[in-house]
């Protein structure tokens, strides 16, 4: 298979790719037609009915109960509104079970999702104001939410430059249409989320710019999606993902990329997207680090505002509550290359003390971005060999899991079942880490198997294949096209290393 050419096509045809949100489709499900009568769009409640899990519950594959619960409310609370059937009845009443016999469970996964202190409680409240069966306690969410919101100042709750935006479904039957409506992006969304967007009509927010944007969300990508549009996001990612290989990303990518990505940058940052309004130090990181390997100049002080002055630490966004790994190796990685930025010998210091010193078990790295350890735990072995490759005899355990955790199949994976982009992720650590431990060459053959049949077998994979969700927004979703790069550089790599597949 010719990998390269995947690739420039991959990155020539780039346009947001995900799967179906469940909890997106339920808000909108809610939003009522003209006139009131009956749902706007009433294939979604047939969607909802239609795409239920046999425990009662909706969400991806992976039973992650953050992401079942969450979409699991929204969609009973959709169909007790707008639904009509005995189906409908019957299909609330097998969430309300998943709900009781479930609920206690969020502590097992290893991460919340994004909003999620805000979101659960209301989310039982609403449930609980239309009559549903579901518990009346928050699991400890009510606490948690208090301290989330004595973080934002309340003159920031609606403002479009604070993440909260992206989630003022949080605020139930107190949302202000009126201060929405001016947090409002040039797309017509709030916070380029279609649930937040249904959440400000469902609250009178009667602005045809925000039905607009749904209107054009759909049409865009033919289903409901968690997050529209992502192009800075998606355009970063795919090509870090591709700067892991051995080929100068300048030989796999056409010229006009560079123009992008400094357009993308300006002079504070960039976020998920140009309409998004809202710059993080992550994507900003991994834009700065693409920029100065291909050759180009930036401007130190862009990265800076993100940097916690006390701790030499890295915050993704303003008022967050918890550290994210991924963001500060991607960090490292750009401040690898910053020879102008300031006390960097301190700062790379700080950072790398941090990450030693926060692996689950002194062993592997988790992330708030990502439901998977392979995705924190590979980007920050790869990111180490690079920016300070003298620290990575420290990460001896790290590896040992890796290698220790492949399947029979030659897959990794966390769950229930190995999948093609956890075990990209391993594949590209492992090759990173070569250069310092014994790694077992058949051990990189079986993965490497494994990821040439998953892509291979299915006729036209990157449109039909679906990779179970696993990276943590509002719920589970899978960013298509950035998963799709990170199994063809881990290819790339192999092929590279070990001059065949």
């Amino acid at each position: 298979m010719d990998l390269k050419a995947q690739i420039r096509e991959l990155v020539n045809n780039l346009s947001g790719r995900m799967d179906p949100s469940p909890y997106d489709i339920a808000w909108m499900a809610r939003v009522p037609a003209d006139g009131g009568d009956g749902p706007r769009w009433p294939e979604l409640i047939g969607w909802l009915l239609e795409n239920q899990w046999l425990d009662g519950s909706w969400g991806g594959p992976i039973r992650y109960y953050h992401d079942r619960i969450l979409c699991t409310l929204a969609a009973i609370i959709a169909l007790k509104e707008r639904g009509e059937s005995r189906e409908t009845t019957e299909a609330i009443e097998r969430g309300e079970r998943y709900i009781w016999h479930n609920l206690h469970r969020l502590r097992h996964d290893p991460c919340e999702l994004v909003g999620f202190e805000l979101i659960l409680p209301t989310l039982l409240v609403d449930a609980l104001d239309l009559g549903l069966d579901v518990p009346k306690h928050k699991c400890g969410y009510g606490r948690i939410r208090q301290e989330k919101l004595r973080l934002i100042p309340p003159r920031l709750l609606y403002s479009p430059k604070v993440t909260t935006v992206h989630s003022l479904e949080f605020l139930g039957r107190e949302g202000d249409p009126e201060r929405m409506r001016q947090a409002l992006a040039v797309n017509g969304s709030l916070g380029n989320s279609p649930a937040t967007t249904s959440y400000f009509l469902l609250q009178g927010g009667n602005d045809d710019r925000a039905l607009a944007y749904l209107h054009e969300m759909l049409a865009h990508n033919g289903h409901v999606i968690y997050l529209h549009p992502f192009r800075a996001f998606e355009l970063a990612w795919v090509l870090h993902s591709l700067s892991s290989c051995q080929e100068p990303l300048a030989n796999l990518v056409d010229g006009s990329v560079w123009k992008e990505l400094q357009d993308n940058l300006g002079e504070c940052g960039t976020g998920l997207d140009p309409t998004f309004g809202i710059e993080d130090s992550d994507t900003t990181s991994v834009t700065m680090l693409l920029l100065r390997l291909a050759g180009y100049p930036v401007n130190p002080d862009i990265l800076v505002r993100f940097e916690d002055k006390e701790k030499h630490t890295f915050r993704t966004y303003d008022y967050e509550r918890n550290i994210s790994i991924s963001t500060n190796i991607h960090a490292l990685e750009a401040l690898s290359l910053l020879p102008d930025y300031p006390n960097r010998e301190e700062s790379r210091d700080r950072i790398l003390a941090y990450l030693l010193a926060h692996r689950t078990f002194d062993t592997y790295w988790m992330d708030k971005w990502h439901a998977s350890p392979y995705y924190a735990t590979a980007h920050v072995l790869v990111g180490i060999s690079k920016a300070t490759p003298g620290m990575l005899g420290e990460c001896r355990r790290t590896v040992e899991w890796l290698m220790h955790t492949q399947r029979e199949d030659g897959s990794w994976g966390f769950f229930d079942q190995g999948t093609a982009e956890e075990t990209a992720y391993a594949m590209t650590a492992l090759l990173h880490c070569r250069r310092c431990f014994s790694i077992e060459t058949d051990l990189l053959r079986r993965g490497a198997d494994f990821l040439c049949r998953e892509t291979t077998e299915t006729a036209n994979w990157h449109e039909d294949y679906h990779h179970p969700p696993l990276w943590l927004g509002k719920p589970l979703y899978v960013p298509r096209d950035i998963v799709r790069a990170s199994i063809l550089a881990a290819l790339i790599l192999y092929e590279e290393t070990f001059g065949t597949l």
